[in-house]
């Protein structure tokens, strides 16, 4: 699906510059500094040069970034390795009860004994709390 959409745009980017050059045959000479000039071009030639010049430019600006981007990373990257290496490496616990605090592993016994009876909930008890409300 991508090529077919990207050849129906260079189709019509390529139509667009023959009729552009079709409709602007007429020649032109340029002048330069000093009393230079050139000999004659159409003006489509004239325009077609600009286009191509500019973007010869800026690949090769393009590309000069990408290397500079490139020797960016790697400097980077080193960086990086040097300081993984100071870093001393830590080796994980085997279990989690090696890790958990004893303070921890009392509260659920704690929470055992402050647990309602089995036949009172929450509920009952805001029933309960309503009705001596009312009297």
């Amino acid at each position: 699906m991508g090529s077919y959409f990207k050849a129906v745009l260079l189709l019509i980017a390529l139509v667009i510059l023959v009729t552009f050059g079709i409709q602007n045959n007429e020649t032109v000479k340029l002048y330069y500094y000093f009393g230079m000039n050139s000999m004659p071009f159409p003006v489509y030639g004239i325009v077609y040069a600009s286009i191509l010049l500019g973007i010869f430019i800026g690949m090769l600006i393009g590309i000069s970034m990408r290397f500079n981007q490139r020797q960016k990373i790697k400097a980077l990257e080193k960086e990086n390795r040097d300081l993984k290496s100071k870093v001393p490496e830590e080796k994980p616990p085997e279990s989690l009860e090696e890790k958990m605090p004893a303070s921890l592993e009392e509260k659920p016994q704690e929470m055992e004994a402050t647990e309602t009876p089995a036949n009172e909930t929450p509920a009952d008890a805001t029933l309960e709390f309503n009705s001596e409300s009312e009297k």
